[in-house]
Formats: C-alpha cells, sequence, structure tokens
C-alpha cells in the first residue's frame, strides 16, 4: 500500500520531468537590445516635433480665444457667430492632430520594433528548439513564447470536462 500512495505522489512529478520549461523576462531583454537606444532617441524626436506642433497650435487657439473674449461684446451678432465657429474648428483640428500625433508615434514605435521584437521572437524559438523545451513563458506577460512539439493540448479534455462538444 505504501509502494502505492509513493507511486502516486511521485507521478505527477515524472510527468513534469518529461517536460522542461523555462521562463523570460521579454522586457528585460528589450531594454538590453542594442537597437533600443537609437529607437528611443528617435521615437523621442518624433513626439517632440509632434509637441512643438501642438504648442503652436494651441498659442495661436488661445490667442484668438482672448482677442475674441476682448472685443466679443462690441462685435455685431453674425461676426460673433462667425468668431465662434472657427474657435470651435481649431478646437477640433487640435483634437483631430493630438489623436493622429499619438496614432503615427505609436505606429512609429510597432514599425520600429517590430524586427527587434521578431528577432527576440527567433532567439527564442531557437533556443527552445536547441534546448529541448517543451514551453518558454514570459514572466512580463504571463505568455506562452515557445511551444515544443511534444507539448500536450488539453483543450478536448477541458472540453470533455465542461461537457462541451
Amino acid at each position: 500500500m505504501k509502494k502505492i500512495v509513493l507511486l502516486l505522489a511521485f507521478l505527477p512529478c515524472m510527468v513534469f520531468a518529461q517536460n522542461k520549461f523555462g521562463h523570460i523576462n521579454t522586457q528585460e531583454l528589450i531594454a538590453l537590445m542594442p537597437e533600443r537606444d537609437s529607437i528611443e532617441t528617435q521615437l523621442s524626436n518624433l513626439a517632440k516635433t509632434y509637441e512643438d506642433e501642438m504648442l503652436k497650435m494651441r498659442e495661436e487657439y488661445f490667442a484668438k480665444v482672448q482677442q475674441f473674449q476682448e472685443s466679443a461684446e462690441t462685435m455685431a451678432p453674425s461676426i460673433k457667430e462667425t468668431r465662434q465657429s472657427e474657435l470651435m474648428e481649431m478646437e477640433q483640428r487640435i483634437a483631430t492632430f493630438q489623436q493622429t500625433a499619438q496614432t503615427d508615434i505609436q505606429k512609429q514605435q510597432e514599425a520600429l520594433f517590430g524586427p527587434v521584437i521578431q528577432k527576440i521572437k527567433d532567439a527564442i524559438n531557437a533556443v527552445g528548439t536547441e534546448n529541448g523545451y517543451t514551453y518558454i513563458f514570459d514572466t512580463a506577460t504571463q505568455v506562452v513564447l515557445y511551444q515544443g512539439t511534444d507539448a500536450n493540448d488539453v483543450l478536448p479534455l477541458v472540453k470533455a470536462k465542461l461537457g462541451i462538444k
């Protein structure tokens, strides 16, 4: 009886002993990549360009608001409406520009870091294959980065457990 209990106690260990698991923090690795400094500089320069343009737009807007407020009481109603419409259009242009800038910076970030990320993925896949890992997990994002050929998909078992066909 003791032998059966011991066998059952060590059975999960024997199953896991056949599989080799690894982990990596990809954020830490990205920070160590030699290309990162250059990419960060390019993104910073792009962001500065957008910030400078945004500052000019806001300065122009606030100057027009101040000018409008100073003369609003003496304006003819139709001129007042026109100026208010112009201010609202400027507000909309500023908001649109800000959204466009954020989108452009994000796209540029993806374009610049894309090759670096692919390089890291390729290296992880090579390490996984060469060293016989079943899984390599990313501790930064808690994602499986590599799945070996001997990995078991438990979806059919979980579906059966839930009664899903």
